[in-house]
């Protein structure tokens, strides 16, 4: 359940990349083939000439150069995820690179410009915690504005929450930046919650604790039987936590059973659970 940026894992479909690609007149793009060899380094600090492709709009990328500062950045975050770096041998790289022409900032809902998302997927070969050479990958995004890497994704304004049939658009996804701790809060229709934790075993009797950026905070008890699922329910809220989630931005959330786990709320979540009151309680 590791967030590797941020973002995403994304599913692409043929449609999505054609038309993302559609209308990039920057003829210094035509500079990056959409395959080719790119220098990337081992986990010796050595140079190891491996082959990438471009599974969708590489020609986004400005030039070689950036392609090479992309390349570096998710070999980095590659080999960060290893329990023996040391031993990172890079085997090829695929890249999606998507232009992005909707994005807002959440504070000032001031466009976002001149930005392209990159998914980039590592094969590698490397020892696993036993100690044994296996083959990996690993898939990446990030953002890169302005032809630089960049934090964007607590920035970025999200979609409204609304209902799609019965259920709704988006749930809380939360992670932790230091460790695998991470939460998904899953509202329904019904005003229940189901909430999915790394803390992996779970009993009835679970604390679910919503931390306000007031300082208070709101606690919720789940009914569910014991599971090593991560799994627990919980009912709706009382009308004064209502009220309280109404006005308050939210700042972390805790899962409490014999072991706990906290998880930050990024900025461009913090409104929430204010988004989602007044949609479940619209008198």
């Amino acid at each position: 359940m590791k967030k590797l940026t941020s973002i995403l894992i994304v599913v692409l479909t043929t449609t999505f990349i054609l038309s993302s690609c559609q209308g990039s007149k920057n003829k210094e793009a035509e500079k990056v083939k959409n395959e080719g060899k790119v220098i990337v380094l081992n986990g010796q600090g050595k140079n190891d000439t491996i082959d990438y492709k471009g599974v969708g709009c590489v020609e986004n990328i400005k030039d070689t150069a950036l392609l090479n500062t992309i390349i570096r950045e998710m070999s980095e975050r590659t080999k960060k995820l290893l329990n023996f770096p040391l031993t990172f041998n890079p085997q090829k790289i695929e890249l999606t690179v998507i232009k992005q022409d909707s994005l807002y900032y959440f504070d000032s809902n001031k466009k976002i410009e001149n930005t392209i998302l990159v998914i980039a997927k590592s094969f590698y070969i490397a020892k696993n915690a036993y100690g044994t050479e296996i083959e990996g990958d690993n898939m990446t995004s990030f953002y890169v504005k302005d032809d630089k890497i960049t934090d964007l994704e607590d920035q970025i304004r999200l979609d409204s929450l609304k209902f799609e049939g019965e259920n709704i658009n988006r749930k809380l996804s939360l992670y932790s930046k230091y460790d695998d701790s991470a939460i998904d809060i899953l509202p329904t229709k019904g005003k229940d919650y189901i909430v999915f934790s790394s803390l992996n075993c779970v009993d009835e009797g679970t604390w679910l604790l919503i931390g306000l950026e007031n300082g208070e905070e709101i606690k919720l008890v789940s009914w569910n039987d014991f599971n090593c699922d991560g799994k627990s329910y919980f009912n709706s809220l009382s009308n004064k936590q209502v009220q309280k989630l109404k006005e308050v931005k939210i700042k972390s959330i805790s899962i409490v059973d014999k072991k706990s786990v906290t998880c930050m709320v990024p900025k461009n979540e913090s409104d929430y659970f204010i988004q989602l009151m007044k949609l479940l309680y619209k008198n």
